[in-house]
């Protein structure tokens, strides 16, 4: 035990996973004021804006965010940045760009409160594509504590603005300008105090540089893109079908159920991912064998995960009722009906990265595409049946499917790795 706590893994792993629990304790406090602040109405509308931004802010850097911790050389590392920020810069353009459209796009969800806000979307999208950016760059300098401080001051900032803007009377739109200015005021001050040490190499990019590791790294837009893409779509996929055809209310009701359930999952899942991406990677340049760290870790996550989630599911209903109020009880409802891929979440979150780390992004395209296909049918046949629970359930168990599929063959993926090594 001491030599486990001792490593670097646990204990950076600890350092995020702090920083992780932090913030999202404080998102998780607030979220009872929230509940008695807002209607689900909000929530959904919430819910609507944050997955196009998801899926806009994949395109932004053609995730080519994610090779930045593997290069050796820091040159070519701040060269991959450079590429991130000028693909940025260009997206948020072309955004600014459809500002007079917004009509019209808000009409293709049925949501016409959604042109009010699509002004922010550009910023949104500039926010999360630096944070993005800045984020793997601090990884690869090991500067866990940079991240962790950005975690935590985002969410005292959206959380803080959230509350301050609803007792105001700026109710439907609250939240969205709260979610949009945190991570940029966030990224500022992050910006300001890592500038000399960490940032100022930052200054001088080489387009040669930049040239040779845009197509070094190629397989990251050529195949990452798409399959993110893909894997966003299926996230989003829920709230955009859900959305024209049930309604705001219930779709409410679903994004407070998605956030109760996966919030404090993916807490310990993002904290896991970005060490265990670092490590492993190191361990794939030095050509060293991964299974002892990976086996160790899916012992311990699989175990954790099971006894705790069979815990919490006897609870469900006193759990909503207690931090989101009574009238919230449908989330239960849907919380227990999202529970097969709810258990296997955290694991696979945790080891998505290594169709990255084994170049194997193009095989992993492949599998989200068939997976958003799976659920998207899903979805269909209760929107079909006007059922909005069976819509819910089918949903689940075809993303439980696809999870269980992932975990093999990220087995598969480090078992063969090292069979290279003997």
């Amino acid at each position: 035990m001491q030599n486990i706590f001792r490593s670097p893994l646990v204990r950076n792993a600890g350092k995020l996973l702090s920083a992780n629990v932090i913030a999202q304790a404080i998102g998780i406090v607030v979220y009872p004021i929230l509940t008695r602040m807002y209607a689900p109405e909000d929530f959904a509308l919430l819910s609507l804006f944050t997955s196009i931004v998801g899926v806009l802010t994949l395109v932004a850097t053609a995730e080519y965010q994610y090779a930045i911790v593997l290069p050796k050389s820091d040159e070519h590392a701040g060269a991959l940045t450079h590429v991130c920020l000028v693909l940025l810069l260009s997206l948020f353009t072309l955004l600014c760009l459809t500002l007079p459209f917004a009509r019209p796009i808000a009409a293709l969800f049925k949501a016409p409160e959604l042109a009010r806000w699509w002004w922010m979307m550009p910023l949104s999208v500039l926010g999360a594509g630096l944070w993005n950016i800045l984020n793997y760059w601090y990884l690869r300098r090991k500067e866990f504590l940079r991240v962790s401080g950005y975690q935590i001051t985002q969410s005292i900032f959206s959380a803080s603005g959230k509350i301050g803007l609803g007792l105001i009377g700026w109710l439907r739109g609250g939240m969205i300008v709260a979610s949009v200015f945190a991570p940029l005021l966030s990224i500022l001050i992050s910006g300001v105090l890592a500038w000399k040490k960490h940032l100022r190499t930052l200054l001088h990019p080489s387009r040669s540089d930049m040239l040779f590791v845009a197509h070094q790294y190629a397989n990251f837009p050529k195949f990452n893109l798409p399959r993110s893409l893909v894997n966003s779509l299926g996230v989003a996929l829920p709230i955009w079908l859900l959305t024209p055809n049930f309604g705001l209310a219930d779709v409410g009701q679903f994004s407070i159920a998605m956030m109760a359930a996966f919030v404090p999952l993916s807490i310990i899942a993002r904290a896991c991912y970005q060490v265990l991406f670092q490590r492993v990677a190191e361990l794939v340049q030095n050509r060293q064998s991964v299974a002892s760290v990976l086996w160790r870790f899916s012992l311990w996550m699989s175990a954790a995960v099971a006894i705790g989630l069979a815990v919490i599911y006897l609870i469900v209903p006193q759990l909503v009722t207690l931090f989101f109020g009574a009238e919230w009880m449908k989330a239960a409802s849907i919380i227990r009906a999202l529970y097969p891929f709810i258990v296997l979440t955290p694991l696979c979150g945790s080891l998505c990265f290594l169709p990255d780390v084994f170049a194997k992004q193009k095989t992993a395209l492949f599998m989200e595409v068939g997976y958003v296909l799976a659920i998207a049918a899903a979805l269909l046949v209760g929107i079909h049946c006007n059922n909005f629970m069976m819509a819910v359930s089918l949903f689940a168990w075809a993303r439980f499917a696809y999870l269980s599929i992932q975990l093999i063959w990220f087995a598969g993926l480090a078992r063969t790795y090292n069979q290279t090594l003997s």
